[in-house]
């Protein structure tokens, strides 16, 4: 009697041993610009007087030069470009604090996640020794089927065929139950794997949408203070060392 050829399944796992979990990128450091600093305001008296009444000047300075007076209309543009200065800054700092809060908790949600890490690492782990099972598994098999051609060529019988051909359906039998375990360990990596790759793999990109955020919202803060510094900049040369007339700022107040 012949033995049929024994075929068993040998692959190796392959769900979830490739899965890779994604890191959240850091995020970027704060370099804020340079603090814009408030306008002084008006009503400084200059020790000089000129034609047509006191003179004073936004900057609180001292100025007896002999620069051109701003003109009403200016000094209404001075005053409204100071008023619109110190609110923005006003604005700008105010939108500084919750920033760093919010980066110091992204920070602490980047150190937790990595400390999550560790399953999926334990995961790979068991995948790459069960893959050497499953190599060594499927090297047993093909022994088998090689004995099992042979005998089978061979064509022997009597007692001693009979004891070589019980003993192969023994090893079949038990290659067998160890192919049950071991697609049943298969089964279990691949669905526990792949579902601890998921769930951190969801929490880098949340991470990593909100590091996205905070980085483009720090930027435009970054934005907006550099262009306030360059108006107040432009602000102090174009109007706090000017001189104004009293009398114009006293008008401008009435609304004329």
């Amino acid at each position: 009697m012949k033995l049929k050829t024994l075929v068993l399944a040998a692959s190796c796992l392959a769900a979830a041993a490739g899965a890779q979990a994604q890191n959240a990128p850091a995020a970027a450091a704060s370099k804020p610009a340079a603090k814009a600093a408030a306008a002084k305001p008006a009503a400084s008296a200059a020790a000089a007087t000129a034609a047509g009444g006191k003179t004073l000047t936004m900057g609180g300075k001292t100025n007896n030069g002999g620069g051109p007076i701003l003109t009403r209309d200016e000094l209404r543009a001075c005053l409204s470009q100071e008023e619109s200065v110190r609110a923005r800054l006003a604005d700008i700092e105010a939108r500084r604090p919750p920033l760093d809060k919010e980066k110091a908790e992204v920070a602490a949600e980047q150190q937790a996640l990595r400390g999550e890490r560790g399953p999926i690492d334990d995961y790979k782990r068991q995948i790459d020794a069960f893959s050497a099972r499953m190599k060594d598994f499927g090297a047993r098999v093909e022994s088998w089927n090689q004995r099992t051609a042979e005998f089978n060529g061979a064509g022997k019988s009597g007692p001693s065929a009979d004891r070589q051909r019980a003993e192969l359906n023994k090893e079949r039998d038990e290659l067998g139950k160890e192919q049950k375990v071991l697609e049943d360990e298969k089964t279990r990596l691949a669905t526990e794997s792949d579902a601890a790759v998921k769930a951190f793999n969801a929490k880098a990109a949340a991470l990593e949408a909100k590091v996205t955020s905070w980085n483009q919202r720090n930027e435009q803060w970054n934005v907006d203070s550099r262009a306030l510094e360059a108006e107040r900049s432009q602000w102090v040369g174009a109007c706090a060392d000017r001189r104004y007339r009293e009398d114009d700022e006293i008008a401008i107040k009435r609304g004329k």
